[in-house]
């Protein structure tokens, strides 16, 4: 392969975490017609748990407490990120990011704090922490539910409300945006089962149907969508396993959206692949075993490869789609990374 071709081929960045010396983003070479990955260079990043990309920005989280959480802001300049600042999120462990075009705006959802934290940004800078909300509550789950804890932010397909799932109290907060990007203090409050634990939520290109992932009962729910307003339409198992202690991790639906892909780990390390049919609704069709604790998993944009992290075992697993079955197979082409949790194609 020579340098012309690598520069022009996507990025695959990889964030992890870094109790085993690691040193938290790695960035690879992307070849979307074999699958395979190259290592490019790193970049030193506490706990890099989550990372969102805008053009030529990326920021990443640093998941840690004790006051010592973090956002961190990458410029991309010569073919590399390079850092531009780092700002406190005052919410522990924030797991998850995400950036809004329309206002420049950063917004990280963080577990132990049970709150959002939004931070204004210029030419990809961050400005110091904006706005901090922070959430009450509990539910049936006296171990993993004794307090809020906020997973993740998501916007919804207008961009005017920023969704935000509570898997201690087992609500969705919905935040109507404001025009500067910070949000209105008093959201919308969706109730969801009792113990469920809603963790990841995506939505259908149309607009019209939202999925949730629940941690804790490995449930997926679909919902119509008309605006903030969700209405519960189906609920169905992501893991069909016997255990009491479940854990789903991470979902996704397809570059041509007609396949959503669920991750499950503690009582089964699985990818379910389920079909979206027309009304939205979904049907389940193939179970694909992986490697231990699969957190993370990505499609990449062309739709042949879905890659799939496995915190355990320090590696990515790489898997060829069949978009005519819904199907798996493993590629054997692992990518070696020490305690993988987030995976961006860009």
């Amino acid at each position: 392969m020579t340098l012309s071709t690598i520069l022009l081929l996507p990025q695959l960045i990889i964030g992890s975490y870094t109790s085993k010396g690691n040193p938290g983003i790695e960035v690879f070479n992307w070849d979307s017609k074999t699958g395979k990955a190259s290592k490019s260079y790193t970049l030193n990043s506490p706990a890099a748990s989550y990372q969102a990309i805008s053009g030529d920005y990326l920021f990443s989280v640093s998941e840690e407490g004790d006051g010592k959480a973090s956002v961190s802001s990458f410029q991309m300049r010569n073919g590399k990120y390079e850092a531009i600042n780092t700002e406190f999120s005052r919410g522990d462990h924030p797991c998850f990011i995400l950036y809004r075009e329309k206002s420049q705006t950063v917004y990280t959802a963080n577990y132990s704090g049970g709150s959002v934290s939004v931070f204004q940004t210029v030419n990809g800078r961050l400005k110091p922490l904006a706005q901090y909300i922070a959430y009450t509550g509990s539910s049936l789950n006296k171990d993993r539910q004794n307090s809020a804890h906020a997973h993740m932010v998501a916007l919804s397909p207008d961009q005017n409300t920023l969704f935000v799932t509570d898997l201690g109290s087992d609500k969705i907060y919905a935040h109507r945006i404001l025009a500067n990007g910070l949000l209105a203090e008093s959201p919308q409050e969706i109730n969801i089962t009792p113990g469920n634990g809603p963790r990841h939520i995506r939505f259908n290109t149309k607009g019209d149907r939202a999925y949730l992932l629940n941690e804790l009962s490995s449930d997926v729910d679909v919902f119509a969508l008309k605006g903030s307003q969700l209405e519960k339409i189906q609920s169905i198992p992501a893991d069909t396993s016997s255990a009491t202690v479940k854990g789903s991790a991470d979902i996704h639906i397809s570059p041509n959206g007609k396949w959503m892909m669920a991750s499950n780990r503690i009582s089964s390390n699985q990818v379910v692949v389920f079909k979206i049919e027309n009304d939205g609704k979904l049907t389940r069709v193939f179970h694909q075993n992986v490697a231990k604790i699969p957190r993370n998993f990505t499609f990449d944009p062309s739709g042949k490869f879905v890659l799939v992290a496995s915190q355990q075992e320090d590696r990515v697993q790489v898997f060829h789609f069949d978009d005519k079955t819904g199907s798996l197979k493993d590629s054997h082409q692992d990518i070696l990374v020490k305690a993988p949790v987030s995976l961006l194609i860009r």
